[in-house]
């Protein structure tokens, strides 16, 4: 007698995948299309779950896996679609940091 095991896996036993968001800043669309255009391209990218463009905010909102799709797959994404990508920089102040140790704590949290 021959036993054929069920090599099926059901949803429960796969490691449950953890998704980020980000919303970033595009530059260069002026219509519709460009929405369109932008929303696939991302969409095209392995480990994105979701991708929306917002013509009127120019902004792009991204649920992905980390994991398999850095932002910086993304953004490489919008440029191959023709559009760019804006830079944005923020300053946090910290206070209560008071050794070398505090940094390092500090810069793996961010």
């Amino acid at each position: 007698m021959v036993q054929i095991s069920d090599a099926r896996t059901t949803e429960a036993s796969l490691p449950a995948r953890v998704f980020d968001e980000v919303s970033l800043p595009i530059t260069g669309m002026t219509c519709a299309s460009c929405v369109r255009r932008v929303e696939r391209s991302l969409a095209k990218v392995e480990g994105v779950e979701g991708a929306t463009v917002n013509l009127a905010t120019e902004r792009a909102t991204v649920r992905f896996d980390p994991a398999i799709a850095p932002v910086d797959r993304l953004r490489g994404a919008v440029e191959a679609a023709g559009y760019g990508v804006r830079t944005e920089e923020i300053t946090l102040p910290i206070s209560g940091m008071t050794c070398a140790s505090c940094v390092r704590r500090v810069e793996r949290a961010i």
